[in-house]
């Protein structure tokens, strides 16, 4: 119950308390029918009158041009969407990029906007890029502030979302940085030495069982990466032995597919693809399926060929007791380090994602290599994301027709 209500304008505006409180409050009808509430702040009533005057006519504007009567401080929602990303870690819905983000929002964006209300984000947003060049002391490369562009869409769709801001009072996002280098990847010649290293050093014995059998799975994780360019992390430890097919094609030969999951976005939107897995005298994806179906004892005394038949709905990538690891990037760092194979091009550190980038290099090198359109396609990318990072090798590959050295006898 109010405890007082004063008519400001008739049927319009009026002011009221709320119990316990000492300060007046107005109740605002907006034209479509609606009801709008908020605190005056003020405790003698001429003052709320004249207040409730203020926001009465302040709340009509911003209605007629649909503008939202309720606004959050940039930092009170970023704070929430921190919370929310790592609430995820440790799941299956973390990705490695959240931590991008997380490091993003805290270190730059909560700073830089602080108690900046959503509908004036706009007008702030001009000089955030400056911002970040001048904490980093360098123009940063169009990677990272797209992880920042990424992290500030998740808190733009949130206020949008919760009617705290509309479009028309949120930044523009411009990508501008320097233009990102080649990835971190591995010639050929190093992929032999590291599986080879590899499979010795996934052998050797450790303090703990867990740790073992992590490493014996990390062989045969990285042998269906470097074959499939499946990405690393979700996409990859979400695949199921239903996922995989055995089949014969045109020429009678033996082919591998695994009917690959894509989750876009924070709704996980999926998009599903048919991946061909290399499989040949030099790749045998079955010889590392065999393995992989040895290590779970829900399999014991069935065969591979069973197994896919019956399209059985377990994990592909677990351990012996059923569970995935939760992360394998660290035990991988340590072989790499070990190996000293860790730093690649450009002296940028090689990650389980390097994988996907050796695929693609691979494929655009072979004596008859893809079009970019059916590398696109396998790889569950854009042809632009393609043409983008591997554009240069698909010219080299054809240097001989573009100089136009024909044989002449």
């Amino acid at each position: 119950m109010h405890n007082a209500t004063h008519e400001v304008i008739p049927k319009r505006c009026s002011l009221y308390k709320q119990p316990r409180s000492t300060r007046w409050y107005a109740r605002i009808k907006m034209d479509d029918g609606t009801w709008y509430r908020v605190a005056t702040n003020e405790l003698e009533l001429e003052a709320a009158k004249s207040r409730a005057l203020e926001l009465y006519y302040e709340a009509t504007i911003k209605g007629k041009n649909n503008l939202p009567q309720n606004t959050r401080s940039f930092s009170s929602i970023a704070k929430s969407i921190v919370k929310k990303l790592e609430s995820t870690r440790e799941t299956m819905q973390w990705k490695q990029t959240y931590q991008a983000y997380i490091y993003a929002i805290n270190k730059y964006q909560i700073p830089y906007f602080g108690h900046c209300k959503l509908d004036n984000l706009r007008d702030k947003y001009e000089g955030y890029v400056d911002y970040v060049a001048k904490e980093i002391g360098r123009t940063p490369a169009q990677s990272t502030l797209s992880n920042h562009h990424a992290a500030l869409k998740i808190i733009l769709d949130e206020a949008l979302a919760r009617g705290w801001a509309n479009t028309s009072t949120l930044p523009i996002i411009k990508n501008i940085g320097k233009q990102s280098s080649r990835r971190a990847t591995f010639e050929i010649d190093e992929y032999r030495s590291l599986i080879v290293k590899l499979r010795h050093w996934c052998k050797k014995p450790t303090h703990r069982k867990k740790d073992a059998e992590i490493k014996l799975l990390l062989y045969d994780y990285v042998l269906i990466l470097a074959n499939s360019g499946i990405r690393h992390g979700r996409e990859a430890m979400e695949i199921t032995w239903r996922n995989i097919s055995f089949e014969k094609s045109r020429k009678g030969n033996d082919i591998v597919t695994i009917n690959v999951i894509k989750r876009k976005g924070r709704k996980a939107t999926e998009e599903r693809r048919t991946v061909v897995v290399r499989h040949n005298a030099f790749s045998d994806v079955k010889k590392v399926l065999t393995r992989l179906k040895d290590r779970n004892p829900k399999f014991d005394g069935k065969t591979l060929e069973a197994i896919i038949k019956q399209r059985i709905d377990e994990p592909l990538f677990v351990l012996v007791d059923g569970t995935q690891p939760k992360r394998m990037d660290g035990t991988f760092k340590k072989f790499l380090s070990s190996s000293e194979l860790l730093v690649g091009a450009e002296n940028k550190d090689r990650t389980l994602y390097s994988f996907r980038h050796f695929y693609a290099s691979q494929q655009l090198l072979r004596k008859i290599p893809i079009t970019i359109y059916l590398l696109a396609k396998q790889m569950g990318t854009s042809v632009k994301m393609i043409e983008h990072h591997y554009g240069h090798m698909e010219t080299f590959q054809k240097a001989d027709e573009l100089s136009d050295w024909r044989d002449i006898d």
